[in-house]
């Protein structure tokens, strides 16, 4: 349930992926643990509200700043890359009702260092539909440009990864197939 209160909770507040959010404070109260902050939102309890924030905080994903009657939530580094991660989990290609016929090709040489994320971006592509065409070469009949730098931006591989697109493909009955697409 806490992996579920975390991630609504981000994406209520930053699902933009900003770093900045106010609450309005209901109560302060300082302890020798250190100060207690207690907020209201809708669709949550308080209870899960505190645990949540303290959880948050705890783990360097959010930090607070107080401003005057209101403390500021921060979005750190490391709670900007898990949107991000969130953001990711959630993509989907939009298709469009009708092919215009030509075929988006992501190409990339990502280097041995960088492996794990070489891995990643093509799982993901794997996850929206994108067909492997050759070892580092994958190809859609939609256009995904947008996804695809999305994804290398998140992965750290952009300046690796080069999107084509091109109108001919020898032999493309058998991708059209894949694809479920027909010819112009």
């Amino acid at each position: 349930m806490s992996c579920y209160l975390t991630r609504k909770f981000l994406e209520s507040i930053f699902g933009d992926g900003a770093g900045l959010y106010s609450l309005p404070l209901v109560g302060v109260s300082k302890s020798k643990r250190g100060v207690s902050y207690s907020v209201k939102m809708h669709g949550m309890s308080s209870r899960d509200i505190s645990r949540t924030l303290w959880r948050l905080r705890r783990t360097k994903i959010v930090e607070f700043r107080e401003d005057g009657e209101k403390v500021k939530i921060v979005l750190t580094e490391l709670g900007k890359k898990r949107i991000l991660r969130y953001k990711l989990e959630d993509m989907k290609i939009q298709k469009p009702k009708k092919w215009d016929g030509n075929w988006h090709i992501v190409a990339f040489d990502i280097p041995e260092n960088r492996k794990a994320a070489r891995n990643a971006l093509g799982q993901k592509m794997k996850e929206l539909g994108l067909l492997p065409f050759q070892k580092s070469l994958w190809i859609y009949p939609y256009d995904c440009k947008d996804e695809i730098d999305f994804i290398a931006g998140v992965f750290e591989v952009g300046k690796y990864v080069h999107y084509i697109i091109t109108r001919s493909i020898t032999n493309d009955e058998l991708l059209r197939q894949r694809f479920n697409v027909k010819a112009n």
